[in-house]
């Protein structure tokens, strides 16, 4: 069998000859070269670790399958539309979706995070008054000085350099630490990813509490063009009183940057703490209010906003309030701590860390995980349905007990779940706190 060049001719062909002049053979064709764009190179200075199947490599390389199957697939961008000039990509669209892109990034990150986390727990021991408060009060007198002399910002990269020198002079690190970074299966990488893990599920509930206001910035809501209105009308009155030659703006700027150190101060929060307990007394002054006499200031807020989030049905639809009651037992092995309260510590005779009523009666409780609220759910009677907008609220107030409860809205009992009292002491050996949310009726259509 005779071939030209990579074709197959078989026996019973005819070679047609060309009139034309003998072409050049034509090259083989080869394929052309893919490129891609990769990450930087990790830092291969430490060894990497060994043991494929420690539970650090195995949490690190299923970490980036599972981030893949959340994110979805998006066509490429057209090409036509893309401006012809030599602009760098936005950092979030420099490297393309890749599964080593991202296990390589992560592991850098991982390793190199570490600073970050350490100026965040400096700056938290400050806000919540960890460190005592002279550390604090010198931090508050040092925002003074700023305040009364604003100019001086401009020199904190100068003193920033100076502190971090003077304050490392004295440091030597060890003769095998020759680079920051964090080996694999270290403690410190743990350390970082336990942070990070902490760090995340923050953001989330931070981001689920600021929602429902942001909402109604975005014409989702009936309340933006109302409140467009308002902001509207309040900016020419805003702009004559900061043009103001009186305006004290060094005392203004010095009162922002106190009010929340000093609403995590300890003395203070407790203080709130006798403040909202009392506020249950005064029941003729919310009367004039408007609010209801038995509901909490705290829970008519989270009313407030919750009711903001109803959908049409339910709004209009009958409603009522389940309720469920979370059950801890306390440890003595482990001392006073709060560590110490454990569900797992509930004995086996006696009631579940779940319950429909606070005499540890009323029904089961079907959950996955005892942490997740959401997965907490009980059979309701036909018709009732719990409101998706919604999810369980602690009774901080604890309305239910006659003493009320602590700051977390727990209420300490003895041995026999009996004596109930609202703080930890006399030897309480268990504690229970309620939890609620609204269900909504919803008439079954006959068939």
């Amino acid at each position: 069998m005779e071939s030209i060049d990579y074709i197959d001719i078989p026996p019973c062909a005819t070679r047609i000859k060309s009139s034309s002049t003998k072409s050049k053979p034509r090259p083989h064709p080869t394929p052309s070269p893919i490129r891609t764009s990769l990450p930087h190179q990790p830092d291969n200075s430490h060894p990497q670790p060994t043991s494929l199947l420690s539970p650090t490599n195995a949490a690190l390389n299923f970490l980036p399958s599972v981030l893949l199957t959340s994110v979805p697939t998006n066509s490429p961008p057209d090409k036509s539309n893309k401006r012809k000039t030599s602009q760098q990509p936005l950092l979030s669209v420099k490297d393309p979706l890749s599964l080593a892109i991202m296990s390589a990034n992560f592991r850098r990150f991982v390793s190199k995070v570490g600073p970050v986390f350490w100026l965040q727990d400096r700056v938290e021991e400050i806000v919540m008054w960890r460190r005592g408060w002279k550390v604090t009060s010198t931090w508050i007198a040092a925002c003074a000085f700023l305040c009364y002399f604003p100019r001086l910002l401009l020199l904190l990269p100068q003193v920033a350099v100076i502190a971090v020198i003077l304050a490392t002079y004295k440091y030597t690190p060890p003769s095998s630490d020759t680079s920051p970074v964090q080996e694999e299966e270290s403690v410190a990488w743990q350390a970082n990813i336990q942070a990070i893990q902490n760090l995340m599920g923050f953001y989330s509930d931070a981001y689920d509490a600021v929602q429902p206001l942001v909402l109604n910035l975005t014409h989702r809501t009936s309340f933006t063009l109302p409140l467009l209105t308002i902001v509207t009308l309040s900016l020419i009155p805003g702009v004559v009183l900061v043009s103001l030659p009186s305006l004290p703006i060094r005392i203004i700027c010095f009162s922002l940057g106190i009010v929340p150190l000093a609403l995590t101060n300890p003395h203070v929060q407790s203080s709130l703490l006798i403040l909202r307990h009392v506020d249950r007394n005064f029941c003729w002054l919310r009367y004039k209010l408007g609010l209801e006499s038995k509901l909490p200031l705290t829970t008519f807020v989270q009313r407030l906003v919750d009711d903001n989030n109803l959908s049409d049905s339910c709004w209009t639809a009958e409603m009522r309030e389940v309720e469920l009651f979370e059950n801890e037992r306390h440890l003595d092995a482990q001392g006073g701590t709060e560590k110490s309260w454990s569900k797992e510590n509930l004995k086996s005779d006696e009631r579940s860390a779940w319950t429909r009523g606070p005499d540890g009666l009323g029904g089961s409780v079907r959950s996955m995980r005892f942490f997740y609220l959401s997965n907490l759910t009980f059979t309701l009677e036909p018709g009732w349905y719990f409101v998706q907008t919604e999810d369980w609220r602690l009774d901080v107030d604890a309305i239910w007990a006659a003493r009320g409860g602590d700051s977390n809205g727990w209420v300490y009992t003895n041995d026999s779940w009996l004596d109930p009292r609202s703080t930890n002491t006399g030897g309480a050996a268990t504690r229970k706190r309620r939890w609620m949310r609204r269900i909504w009726y919803n008439p079954p259509v006959d068939s």
